[in-house]
Parts: C-alpha cells; structure tokens; sequence
C-alpha cells in the first residue's frame, strides 16, 4: 500500500497564519472599496451618505431618489463586489509566479467578494431593502427572484469547485492523498480563518452583532461546499505544488497586510464621507 506522509504540523500552522493574515486585509479592502462605490454614486446623485466599520447609511427620505438613482446606487454593491471577484480569480488562474502570501490574498479577495455579491443580496431579500427594492421598481415577481437565487447558488458552487481546482493545483500533492489529510489541510487554510473572520465582531461589541450578519455569510457555505465534497481532480495534482515555500518575502508582505487593515479600519471608524 502506498505511503501517504502526514502533514507537519510547522508547517500548516504557518499557512494558516499566512491565510489569515491575507484574509483580514481582503476582507477590510473588498468591503471599503464595494461601499466606497456607492457612497460615489450616492453623492453623484446628490444623497447624502457615508459608510462605517458596520455599514452603508443613505439618506432615504432625501428627494432626489428618482428611478434611475435607485437602480444605480442600491445595485452599485454587489455589482462593485462582483467585478472585484472576477478580477482576482482572473489574476489567481493566470498569474504564474506567485508567492503563497499574493496567493491567499488573491484567493480570499475571490472568495470574500463573490461573498459579499450574493450575501447583500441576501441580507436585502430578507430585510426587504435595498437590492430587495430594485426587484419590486422592476416589477420582478417572487417566481423571478427564485429562479434567480437558484441560478446564484450554481455560480457559487461552480465557484467554488474553480477555487479548489487552484487550490489543488498550487499545493503539494500530500495535502490531498487521503480524506485525513484533505480535511485537515483545508480546515486550517480555509474555514480557520472565515470563522476567524466571521466572529471577529463578537470582540468588539455583541450590539453591532446583529442576526443578518450571519445570514450574509451562508452564500460562503455555497462557495466553501465543493472544496470538501468534490473528488480531487487527479490530473491537477502534483507532488510539489506551483507554490514555493513562505518566504522572508511573505513575512514581509504579511506585515503590509495587517497594516493595511488595520489603517483600513481605523479610517472607517467615525465613518467615511466624500465631499463635493
């Protein structure tokens, strides 16, 4: 029988400090640069608004929300997010030469942006907002919006399915030569750090924890699935990865991440406006 290595320990426990390092910064630029997109298109339109570590505040009762100011400003979102997705996976399918930091950062800006594309779309479909309102001025009726959530949840696990192809093919072929190893290894480079991320309000404050914020991550699951129930493509894997090892490089751009979140964050903090 063939020998199946196990995975050193050193060595995950590194990745998964990698991963998450680039996961913060992923998730703090994709939610900047989604709200900042339509805080633009809201003060194009003459609305008053601004965003925070929690949210989008737009004025509701301001006049000038006319047909196409709505359709513009409540879709800009996930239409932002969307576009942010396909860039990095475009950039993690064809970018060679990649260090694992630029790897996971690349990975998770996909994966947390194609996210926040279908959970604001969640989150407005529940609380009946925003998105929620373009569905009822373009006269779509529950059937269409059904059809729709069903063709979103086939894209997010078709997404998915992708990821883990790149995943496959970037990683030593160990990490996947048994369930054992398979399970292990993407429980510590992936779902450690979204939990990580998922709770991470909790150490804030609980009032800013509300309910929505985790129906927002359930289009994630649909994203996550196929890495743990679909078989290893054979043909992609190899026995040394198109990855090299963590670097000084990647300890170097690990410190540049967490800065970038952390001033990401602090400049959230009392809210972000644009003037004009």
């Amino acid at each position: 029988m063939k020998n199946n290595p196990s995975i050193n320990f050193r060595e995950i426990a590194l990745l998964f400090i990698v991963s998450v390092t680039s996961s913060l910064f992923a998730y703090a630029l994709v939610y900047f640069l989604s709200n900042l997109t339509a805080l633009y298109f809201a003060y194009d339109f003459d609305i008053p608004a601004h965003f925070d570590l929690y949210k989008l505040y737009l004025d509701k009762s301001n006049a000038h929300w006319t047909h196409d100011a709505t359709i513009t400003i409540l879709l800009s979102r996930p239409i932002a997010s969307l576009f942010i997705g396909i860039l990095a996976l475009s950039a993690v399918l064809f970018i060679r030469k990649k260090l694992m930091s630029f790897f996971f950062f690349l990975l998770w800006v996909n994966l947390l942006a194609f996210n926040s594309a279908a959970g604001i779309f969640v989150d407005n479909i529940i609380t009946k907002s925003d998105t929620y309102d373009v569905t009822k001025l373009m006269n779509f009726d529950m059937g269409v919006v059904v059809l729709l959530s069903i063709v979103v949840v086939y894209f997010l696990f078709r997404l998915g399915t992708i990821n883990l192809y790149v995943i496959q093919a970037s990683f030593p072929r160990r990490y996947f030569d048994n369930i054992k190893n398979r399970m292990l290894f993407l429980f510590t480079i992936i779902i450690l750090p979204w939990l990580f991320m998922f709770l991470l309000p909790l150490f804030n404050t609980a009032d800013n924890y509300q309910f929505i914020t985790l129906l927002k991550n359930i289009s994630m699951i649909f994203i996550l699935a196929p890495l743990f129930v679909s078989k290893p493509a054979k043909n992609r894997l190899n026995s040394a990865g198109n990855l090299s090892a963590v670097s000084k490089y990647d300890a170097m751009n690990m410190i540049l991440f967490a800065l970038g979140a952390w001033l990401l964050a602090y400049f959230m903090v009392d809210g972000v406006y644009l003037w004009g």
